[in-house]
């Protein structure tokens, strides 16, 4: 077997990506014949798909990883593909959209004090998802920090925040105003007991193995990120440092909040396959190669085993 032609293949290959989406949406699509006409699993396909490829145009717009490479995408498919109980959370996929987009907006505000415009973006996007999924809402402090790290918060920014939120629900307002009817504008208000309900974590077997795995690499990124990553450009060592800290918070609420724990995991799968597939990108040990095709092999095998069980 020849390990650096595998690499190789994962790295590069357009039939190799080609060959991943149709084989996603195959399975997607075949437990589901039965329910075809089902609206929220086409848009739920579509939402993941795009977000796939919303990782691959942030790598190329703000040029972290440095070179070609598919693995973010392979590995965010490969993520949400093994687990059938993320393919009809319709609000999980739009709010892993939201927060998808929000990088685009922080990564362009690095450094760049003047950043209200991009403040206000990503708190529109964060107030419109979450009417659909209120917990989304604590991403807010999340992102103040991501400003803070790139050195560019400032009460400008902080302001401009608040006044995306107010947008939203001064428009929610003035439509109730105008239909009438005030439980419109109350009905829509964030429900703070579920946005700070907390459960101990409840999951299946093959859930653990799943999230173990996870942070077991995670473990191997940070590690490498905060101890031997010093040969990168400072932009891309601080937006990496960022992902990997958003990571960590973000499966904080996983854990905290497993009635949510599909929600949660689709947000997860998206720093978690971009910190991915950075580092099996850029690092060029055999062993590690042979890991990363263990990886794609142990969440080939998890999902084979939930779809059987479910």
């Amino acid at each position: 077997m020849n390990i650096d032609k595998i690499h190789h293949l994962f790295l590069s290959s357009k039939t190799l990506l080609v060959l991943i989406v149709v084989v996603f949406i195959f399975v997607r699509l075949y437990p589901a014949y039965n329910q075809i006409d089902n609206l929220s699993l086409w848009v739920g396909l579509l939402i993941q798909i795009g977000i796939a490829f919303l990782l691959l145009q942030l790598n190329y717009t703000f040029n972290i990883i440095q070179q070609h490479t598919f693995l973010p995408v392979l590995f965010y498919l490969i993520f949400v593909g093994s687990n059938p109980a993320l393919y009809y959370d319709l609000k999980g996929n739009i709010a892993a959209l939201c927060f998808t987009v929000c990088y685009f907006f922080l990564f362009d505000s690095y450094q760049k004090p003047h950043s209200q415009v991009n403040a206000l973006n990503i708190s529109l996007w964060l107030v419109l998802g979450s009417l659909l999924w209120t917990p989304l809402l604590l991403i807010f402090p999340v992102v103040w920090i991501g400003f803070y790290r790139f050195q560019c918060f400032n009460a400008r920014v902080f302001f401009a925040s608040l006044i995306g939120f107010a947008i939203v629900y001064l428009l929610i307002f003035a439509w109730s105003v105008f239909q009438g009817d005030k439980d419109i504008f109350f009905s829509s208000l964030p429900q703070f007991d579920s946005l700070f309900s907390f459960q101990t974590p409840a999951f299946t077997v093959l859930e653990w193995i799943a999230c173990g795995f996870l942070l077991f690499i995670s473990l191997i990124i940070g590690t490498y990120l905060f101890f031997f990553n010093v040969s990168e450009r400072v932009w891309t060592i601080s937006a990496l440092r960022y992902l990997f800290f958003s990571l960590v918070i973000i499966f904080v609420f996983f854990f905290l909040q497993s009635e949510n724990k599909s929600t949660w995991g689709l947000i997860i799968y998206v720093p978690i396959a971009f910190l991915s597939g950075y580092y099996f990108s850029r690092i060029n040990k055999r062993e590690i190669r042979y890991l990363l095709l263990f990886f794609f092999l142990f969440f080939i095998g998890i999902g084979i085993a939930q779809h059987i069980g479910s």
